[in-house]
């Protein structure tokens, strides 16, 4: 009968392992943890969190030159006219005299400089296209058409303007959008800091256990683990019930029987071990609680408004940084379509644009931007030497009275310089594609990175769930398979000396 009572313990301990199988949910939790390493693995390879990094240290260079001349409160606007009053004072030229200086001289940065704020130029591109429809005779509709189909480089810049102006300091569709702090996010500098001091960091601190975690099969595999493992202890025990109640299991098979229990509890023992359990899901416990805020729906929502905030800056930009972006080629050719079909002389033109939009004529004439980068080195020369002072005093000089222009001359020879070449580091897409560009980190982000946070923010709040914590799992499973062990010892030593006896 004690043979009997023995083996039903056995049989409950099985019982008990499926009941925490189900009532624990392992099944859906662990499932979706799975899930969650598959999709997301590939975006935690080192290679790729190292290019996240270098392309949202882009973005933050991108958003400090557009930051300041994008709307009137960025300053930029109003540094400019203090800047020609300050070199006027020192040098004694009237202002007229020092732009026209500036203009014979630095022609791209003086365009550049009547420019701003973008939101200015955003608001003469109506009236603009209205002016073009009365002079060219067509519908203010055929005018959009006809940019778009003869000159796509400029009708890209001219279609997202608008939006990147409207919407850098309230961006659409982060209603709910916080940082880690619960600091909200609105504007696009706010949308950096949140992908550069929080995410990337949060990224960074977790790359190994993401790696070691989605090794050695993952999560997936620890449910039906489990649950066979169960059913395999209440088969094996209820059998030896039925063979110990008949008074069939004689005291050798019995010496076996329990061998084979000690031999599951050792194997449970040596998959601890051997998976690396402690380790593993001890890391992955660190990366659930660390990046559990980027995955909240709200910030998974607010992430994807400020990758599409992105988006709408690069492709406003795309065009105009460099020469190769197309659209400095597009504006000559855009005064001689004007000129050939009013027949109008293109210095007519030209007097009509200014006109009409003096901050999107000087736009025009600024590009490629890469212009400006090369004439500013010699700017601070000139400067130097109009001043009397070095060019390292220069430099201080912009940067303490006119810091927003100063953050501007800054950021600008960092964005061309890179919008070519892109990260300093080599990565590639999810899909093996490299990533060269600035728009081909824009295109990372919100083609690989926006979409795997769309489709695992529910499976990773599923393997979030508060309790028990993964890392419970291990040493649950390392006291299973030690309490097995040592009542299959116990009862071994007891089957035989019970055996020796008779």
């Amino acid at each position: 009968m004690r043979a009997v009572w023995s083996w039903l313990v056995v049989t409950l301990v099985g019982v008990l392992v499926v009941v925490l199988v189900f009532a624990l949910g392992l099944f859906g939790r662990l499932s979706a943890g799975q899930a969650v390493l598959d999709d997301v693995g590939p975006i935690l390879t080192k290679e790729r969190v190292d290019g996240a990094a270098a392309g949202v240290g882009i973005v933050s260079d991108v958003t400090d030159l557009v930051d300041p001349v994008v709307t009137t409160s960025g300053g930029a606007a109003d540094e400019v006219g203090k800047l020609v009053t300050f070199v006027s004072t020192q040098t004694g030229l009237s202002q007229a005299a020092v732009l026209t200086t500036l203009q014979a001289n630095f022609p791209k940065t003086t365009a550049l400089l009547q420019t701003v704020p973008f939101e200015t130029v955003a608001k003469e591109l109506p009236g603009l296209i209205q002016f073009l429809a009365t002079t060219l005779k067509l519908t203010p509709d055929q005018v959009s058409a006809a940019i778009q189909q003869n000159f796509p480089k400029l009708g890209q810049a001219i279609a997202n303007l608008p939006k990147m102006t409207a919407g850098w300091n309230n961006v659409p569709g982060a209603t709910g959008f916080t940082r880690f702090d619960g600091s909200p996010i609105t504007t696009m500098p706010q949308v950096r800091d949140y992908l550069k001091l929080d995410v990337i960091p949060a990224l960074q601190r977790q790359q190994g256990n993401a790696t070691a975690l989605a090794g050695r099969g993952g999560v997936g595999f620890l449910a039906p683990l489990l649950l066979i493992l169960g059913i395999i202890v209440i088969v094996f025990g209820v059998l030896m019930m039925f063979l110990s109640a008949r008074n069939m299991l004689n005291a050798g098979i019995a010496q076996v029987a329990w061998g084979v229990v000690i031999a599951v509890g050792a194997l449970v023992v040596v998959l601890v071990f051997a998976l690396n359990l402690f380790g593993r899901l001890g890391g992955g416990n660190d990366l659930i609680k660390d990046t559990s805020p980027i995955f909240t729906s709200e910030r998974v929502a607010g992430a994807k408004a400020g990758v599409a905030m992105i988006s709408t800056t690069v492709d406003t930009a795309d065009p105009v940084v460099l020469k190769a972006g197309g659209g400095s080629d597009e504006v000559g050719k855009l005064v001689s379509f004007v000129s050939t079909t009013a027949s109008l002389p293109p210095a007519a033109v030209l007097t009509a644009l200014k006109t009409n939009a003096p901050n999107t004529t000087a736009l025009l004439t600024a590009i490629p931007l890469e212009d400006v980068t090369t004439e500013l080195p010699k700017l601070i020369t000139f400067l130097s030497t109009t001043l009397k002072l070095s060019e390292a005093q220069v430099t201080t000089a912009v940067g303490q009275n006119f810091p927003k222009l100063g953050q501007v001359i800054g950021a600008l020879p960092k964005v061309t310089g890179v919008w070519a070449s892109g990260p300093p580091v080599e990565f590639t897409r999810v899909n093996g594609a490299p990533v060269n560009t600035v728009p081909e980190v824009r295109d990372y982000f919100a083609q690989d990175v926006i979409p795997v946070l769309e489709r695992q923010q529910a499976n990773f709040q599923k393997l979030e769930d508060p309790w028990p914590p993964v890392n419970v799992f291990p040493p649950l499973l390392l006291v299973v398979g030690i309490v097995v062990i040592l009542f299959g010892l116990i009862m071994l030593i007891a089957t035989r000396r019970g055996a020796g006896r008779q």
